[in-house]
């Protein structure tokens, strides 16, 4: 065990033997702050509620001895720092110790003990925002000579922290802030329940391999049960296939319909309840409306801004989008007709549009997603991704063996800095998915900069494991878009500059945060990105020229409907968020009846509801979908201006690390972009990398 601790085998709860703790897992390896992460895994629900404790009792303190300073003493280091790197921020490594395994761990003890730990955390921070006599002192020490002496960095913080406080209902009666907290403390539980049913789901269904004519024959074995039938869950490696690739309608039906109407508890009523909370919310702080509240503080401003952005764009896309949506059609109709079918239905249904998007693009554009995978073998895109981001923005990433982890599939990565062999932070990649585990692409900020200490960064994905005859998982060409996007989020996280930056205090804007991981998506589209990023998994080539450029040619084949797909889900985000939000599960059901179809062009099935599972909405995200098309545009003008020419760059490279990731959360994010392009920004390269007529 001591030799090699990374190879040993660490068993969930369920399956230890009768001995202690200490005998079945492994010791973790000393902690050396300047070669690890400062994080020993919680093993116990003792420790995790010993950990709970402890900041709460810190964090009270912190807050009694910055409300002790007198307002003529106070001084930056005796007011702001401390809240600052308050106990309970990500500036603590134990926050991220003692809550984190509620996305990752194999043990239900520790999901549900680390679940408790991170509402317990929210609640802390939320009631210390209400503290009249700790704002009062930050309050004083903001108006004088020296808070407004400061440089641009602490007078960031100074502001905000003075902001968050008079955004928390100080100036409300003691009775509505209780009733504040009470509101916030609900809906931090629901959200909570539902990424549980998220991650908890144990949805199966069964299908003859008959019923999955057109999958891969080693995804169908990966798959099949004793009796001959195969297993499908509603994880991305099992839905997603199944929608581009069985050509079996009722098969893809019944997944989309499980996944929509059946799967997921009572997510749509938490749904319901946790809009309803969010509008009293706004309203007893002011607002009209919980888009209002939240939008305030992001670039967008206001939801009028946002309608200003959404609707003309919606109506750019609206042709090409039926345009779109009757391709589709004609192939449907030439596919059954084909399989011995007399005049079939030419409606396209929702479980009908991958599949019939990923026959267009490999009839007309010869684009076989199954083929293209065979260049795409997981563990070269990994490798390859890393090496482009290094020599991208001047970085080294060496790999740690021996640490302490969740689960034996993780992987730990230092990272420093090229030119100065600085340490600059610690990255976790934990990519295939498992039963408890999170069930999306993510990246979670698990500590922030503070003096000596090290950001470090978790990617948790869902990406496909090896398969059991020993090939490797090949990922689809979308996958590794995915992977590089998520990968650009580590970035920017380890690379924000300063104490305390992208802390609560320091939040890079949710309708920009997408950004700069979408304009790195442009690498996984430049012929030289291809290229590096390919190597077929058995002879070692990488992608042939006819296929890349095929690939090229189709990028922007159905980018209308995508597109219109998107502006419905903003929208949906908006509509549930706004004036008046839907009571119940059947007024969301009735709102998403009507405006699928208005926006997106697809009819929505009878009772399905994507909601269930738009976990989104359930948490930071909720009324900010919109962000990621604002952000597109920007991430599109971004790369046009800077990096097009030459994508691999250093000196571009160098530049976009120091003027968009440093800066992280402080100052304004639009003096930050600005200076990046040189010019305010535009949709005008936006709307032509993806084929729109600029009007």
């Amino acid at each position: 065990r001591n030799a090699n601790l990374s190879a040993f085998t660490f068993l969930p709860a369920n399956l230890r033997p009768e001995a202690c703790t200490l005998c079945v897992l492994p010791t973790a390896p000393p902690l050396d702050a300047e070669m690890l992460p400062p994080f020993v895994w919680p093993t116990t629900v003792g420790e995790i509620e010993a950990a709970v404790k402890e900041v709460e009792a810190a964090s009270l303190k912190m807050l009694d001895e910055v409300a002790s300073v007198n307002p003529s003493n106070a001084t930056f280091e005796t007011v702001i720092e401390p809240l600052m790197a308050s106990p309970h921020f990500k500036t603590n490594p134990l926050i991220c110790q003692s809550k984190f395994l509620q996305h990752c761990s194999t043990d239900a003890r520790l999901r549900e003990a680390a679940e408790k730990a991170g509402i317990a955390f929210a609640s802390l921070k939320s009631r210390g925002k209400t503290r009249k006599d700790v704002y009062d002192v930050v309050k004083a020490y903001s108006d004088t000579a020296e808070a407004k002496a400061l440089d641009e960095f602490k007078s960031h913080f100074v502001n905000s922290i003075v902001a968050s406080f008079e955004a928390s209902g100080l100036g409300l009666s003691p009775s509505d802030q209780e009733t504040l907290q009470d509101l916030k403390d609900k809906d931090t539980a629901i959200c909570n329940e539902y990424k549980k049913n998220l991650s908890e789901d144990k949805t199966e269904l069964f299908f003859d391999p008959s019923e999955l004519t057109g999958m891969d024959a080693t995804w169908i074995s990966d798959r099949k049960q004793d009796d001959g039938k195969v297993k499908v869950t509603l994880k991305y490696p099992d839905i997603i296939p199944i929608n581009s690739n069985c050509s079996v309608e009722n098969t893809r039906k019944a997944v989309l319909l499980a996944r929509e109407v059946s799967a997921f508890k009572n997510n749509l009523d938490l749904v319901a309840e946790g809009i309803q909370l969010r509008k009293q919310i706004a309203e007893l702080l002011g607002y009209e409306t919980f888009s209002a509240y939240a939008v305030s503080s992001r670039m967008s401003g206001t939801p009028q801004n946002i309608d200003n952005f959404l609707l003309p764009l919606q109506e750019k896309v609206a042709k090409g989008a039926l345009d779109d949506m009757k391709r589709l059609s004609e192939l449907k109709v030439e596919f059954l007709k084909s399989q011995g079918i007399e005049n079939p239905e030419p409606k396209v249904n929702a479980w009908d549009t991958g599949f019939y998007h990923s026959m267009l693009l490999k009839n007309d554009y010869g684009v076989d997603h199954e083929k293209i995978k065979q260049y795409f073998p997981l563990d070269h895109v990994v490798a390859v991704t890393m090496e482009i981001y290094q020599e991208l923005l001047s970085l080294v990433f060496t790999e740690v063996e021996e640490f302490d982890r969740w689960h034996p599939d993780v992987r730990l990565f230092r990272v420093t800095d090229k030119a100065t062999s600085e340490r600059v932070g610690f990255f976790y990649l934990d990519l295939h998915p498992r039963e408890g585990k999170y069930g999306h692409a993510a990246i979670f900020h698990l500590l922030k900069r503070w003096g000596s200490q090290s950001p470090v960064d978790c990617m948790m994905c869902n990406l496909p494991s090896p398969s059991a005859d020993g090939k490797p998982a090949l990922l689809r060409h979308s996958n590794v878009v995915t992977f590089f996007h998520e990968f650009g989020h580590i970035m920017h996280g380890l690379l924000s500059e300063g104490d305390g930056n992208s802390t609560t205090y320091a939040k890079c804007p949710r309708d920009f945060v997408e950004a700069p991981s979408q304009m790195l998506e442009n690498w996984c589209w430049t012929q030289r990105g291809l290229k590096r990023l390919a190597k077929h998994h058995e002879s070692g080539e990488s992608l042939p020229d006819d296929l890349l450029q095929s690939m090229l040619a189709a990028k922007n084949v159905g980018v209308s409907a995508g597109m219109a797909r998107q502006l419905y889900l903003g929208r949906l985000d908006l509509t549930i968020h706004g004036s008046d939000p839907p009571k119940n599960a059947a007024g969301l059901q009735e709102l998403v009846d009507r405006l699928r179809p208005a926006i997106s062009g697809v009819e929505n099935p009878e009772n399905a509801n994507m909601l269930r599972s738009f976990g989104h909405l359930m948490n930071q995200y909720a009324s900010a979908y919109y962000g990621y098309m604002w952000a597109e545009v920007l991430s599109s003008d971004m790369f046009s201006e800077v990096f097009e020419a030459d994508p691999f760059s250093k000196e571009s490279g160098l530049k976009y690390r120091k003027q968009v990731l440093a800066p992280g959360g402080v100052g304004k994010i639009s003096d930050h972009l600005e200076k990046f392009l040189g010019r305010e920004p535009s949709q005008a390269a936006f709307l032509k990398a993806r084929g729109i007529g600029v009007e």
